[in-house]
């Protein structure tokens, strides 16, 4: 109680409102405003309850909805398909740069990546790859070396990409490799050799990272030529189309007129003179005149 008895009033435990007192520098003590505070805890834990409640009462109706009344909504179809796996296209709008182009290009020597053998026994046709692995010091290496062997008992299938654009134009092309410093054919010939070319159906890539792709020769679809094999000059068909991008797989087989055949040896594109199984690819453009 003050020196003059007069009362004060102390300020209640835990009201918004607090009496408070300064200290004079005499040391008497004088009274001073009431400061007014709204807890902002409070309002922070009403507001945060609040949004729970309506949370909550929102998920709880559309649970009903959902269970009592299920929406009709169709579904889309799905985009991937069992279809022909594809590459993308290389060449988008180039069709539309080449639209008048006089160019000319010179032709492309092109080897087939994949050659696979089978049984001509086999009704199956289940293909096998035969390839000249070596070991070395760092574990066995794998050449490019393919193999073309066509006898009376086995046949070759063999696959073509067409590489580059607009060069469409095709013949399939044989010459016996020969031999050089680096590279050993090891050709085995009946001179002359008579070979049927089949076109198979087999629109896609023949690949070990496709599944399946390697286990069976497709059927066959069409002769595309017969070819002459022999050692003193080589052989090829006549023109055909090929798409940009797409494959020809072929299959070579003895042909019946001349059973008997023997055609056996390795080829490496890389090897020179070029030799083996291969087609030229020319332009297919038709240049304008201006």
């Amino acid at each position: 109680m003050p020196a003059n008895g007069e009362y004060i009033a102390l300020p209640a435990r835990n009201s918004s409102e607090e009496l408070l007192e300064e200290t004079r520098l005499d040391g008497s003590r004088a009274r001073s405003t009431t400061r007014y505070e709204t807890s902002t805890n409070d309002r922070l834990i009403f507001w945060a309850a609040v949004g729970v409640a309506c949370s909550t009462a929102f998920s709880a109706v559309l649970f009903f909805i959902t269970v009592f009344f299920p929406p009709n909504v169709a579904v889309a179809p799905s985009r991937i398909t069992t279809g022909v796996p594809r590459r993308p296209n290389p060449y988008v709008y180039l069709d539309r740069i080449l639209a008048n182009t006089t160019q000319k290009f010179p032709p492309i020597t092109n080897f087939p990546p994949v050659a696979l053998q089978f049984d001509n026994a086999d009704p199956k046709r289940r293909m096998r790859e035969e390839e000249r692995g070596r070991p070395t010091e760092f574990g066995t290496v794998y050449p490019d070396d393919r193999h073309i062997l066509v006898t009376d008992k086995v046949s070759t299938v063999v696959q073509f990409r067409h590489i580059d654009y607009a060069m469409e134009r095709c013949v399939l092309n044989i010459t016996i490799p020969q031999q050089d410093g680096h590279f050993d054919p090891a050709v085995t010939l009946t001179d002359p050799s008579m070979v049927d070319v089949w076109v198979l159906d087999a629109p896609m890539e023949l690949s070990r990272y496709i599944s399946g792709t390697l286990e069976r020769a497709p059927q066959r679809r069409e002769l595309l030529t017969t070819l002459t094999v022999s050692r003193s000059e080589s052989s090829h068909s006549s023109e055909f189309h090929c798409s940009s991008g797409e494959f020809t797989t072929l299959e070579l087989v003895c042909s019946p007129s001349h059973p008997n055949c023997n055609i056996d040896f390795w080829q490496d594109q890389r090897a020179k003179p070029i030799g083996g199984l291969h087609i030229v690819q020319q332009s297919s453009l038709s240049p304008t005149t201006t």
